[in-house]
Parts: structure tokens; sequence; C-alpha cells
């Protein structure tokens, strides 16, 4: 698991990045507004199981290496305890962009909120007076709820191609590191397709 020395370090190699990288290729204009979306797998960020889910993004393109951009993602119910989690990320991504394809490294503070609601174990035991005891599980249960909303940092690399002048599809892997009362990593994949303006 990627500890906190490893996060600092990526993020000094990604400063440095955008402060010596010198362009390889002739600079062509890139849009400066993206709009996509994308499908993503959380292992248990926030909620402590595996999620599929859905989500939108906007990146904004400062220059051809460097981006600004924000993340929403909703994971419906997963788990015995039906389990919800909103994420949203909003941060930098830095990297080298090709005519064809594009790898980058992105860090993204942002928060994630998760809510639960599950049935108690309600049962009643019920005792005949011939001394046999049954157990009964009452019609109506009142769910326990449970809601939380915690800081977390997306940490990790983006894989870019892009097949038409206004097209992309992208791949993320990344650390969601999701502060509790001790920090929690969970390993998140995403794959998606967006368009330019």
């Amino acid at each position: 698991m990627p500890s906190f020395k490893s996060a600092v370090t990526f993020c000094v190699l990604l400063l440095l990045t955008l402060v010596l990288h010198r362009p390889v290729i002739a600079q062509s204009e890139v849009s400066k507004f993206e709009v996509g979306a994308q499908f993503s797998v959380a292992g248990g960020a926030g909620n402590g199981a595996t999620s599929i889910g859905r989500g939108v993004r906007l990146t904004f393109n400062l220059t051809r290496y460097l981006a600004l951009e924000g993340e929403a993602n909703y994971f419906p119910s997963a788990g015995f305890n039906n389990v919800r989690s909103f994420q949203s990320q909003f941060g930098v991504k830095s990297g080298l962009r090709f005519d064809r394809v594009g790898v980058f490294g992105k860090v993204r503070p942002g928060f994630v909120n998760v809510k639960s609601s599950a049935l108690p174990f309600c049962v009643q035991t019920v005792c005949l007076p011939t001394g046999v005891c049954t157990q009964i599980f009452p019609p109506a249960c009142s769910p326990i709820r449970f809601a939380d909303t915690r800081f977390s940092l997306d940490v990790g690399g983006v894989l870019e191609f892009y097949p038409a002048k206004r097209v992309i599809v992208r791949f993320d892997v990344g650390d969601t590191v999701v502060n509790r009362s001790f920090a929690t990593h969970n390993l998140q994949l995403g794959a998606g397709v967006g368009f330019r303006f």
C-alpha cells in the first residue's frame, strides 16, 4: 500500500515535471474544456466494500501539459448494509501529451460521503405455557441509518487515447486515501470517454 511518504515523493516528482519539462513536440492548440463520463471501481473507498459506480468529469487545460479537473462519482448500494457513497475530487493533472496518447499523474483532494441503512437483527422469543419456545421476526424493524463525510486524496496516473480530434478515451488508476481515525488506502480504477470543446 502506498504510504504518505510515497505520496509526497510523487507530488514532488510531479512538480519537477512541471518546472523542468521541455516540450519534445511542436505546440499544437489544445481545447480548453473537456467533459467526460466514466465508470469507476473503488475498493472500499469509505465503506469497506468494493463498489462499482459512475460519474462525470470536467477538465480545464491550462497548458498542453497541465490541467485542473474535478470529478464526481456515485456508488450505489454495495454490501449487506446497503452502503451508498458519493465521491468528489478536485485537483491537478500533469504529464506528457502527444498526438494520439497522453500520460499524466494526478493529485486531487476531495471528500467521500458514505450513507448506509441496515435492518437490525430483530428477533423476539415467545414461550408457550407448555414450555415450548420459538423465535419470531416482527414484520417491521426500524432501520439503522448512518452517514459520514470524510476528507480524501486521490493520487495516481492517467492514460488517455485520442482516436479523433474532439474525443478522449481515458483510463485512471489511483490510490484514494480516506481520512478516518487513521488513513485507509483504497485502489480505484476508472474508464471513460470525454469530449473536447
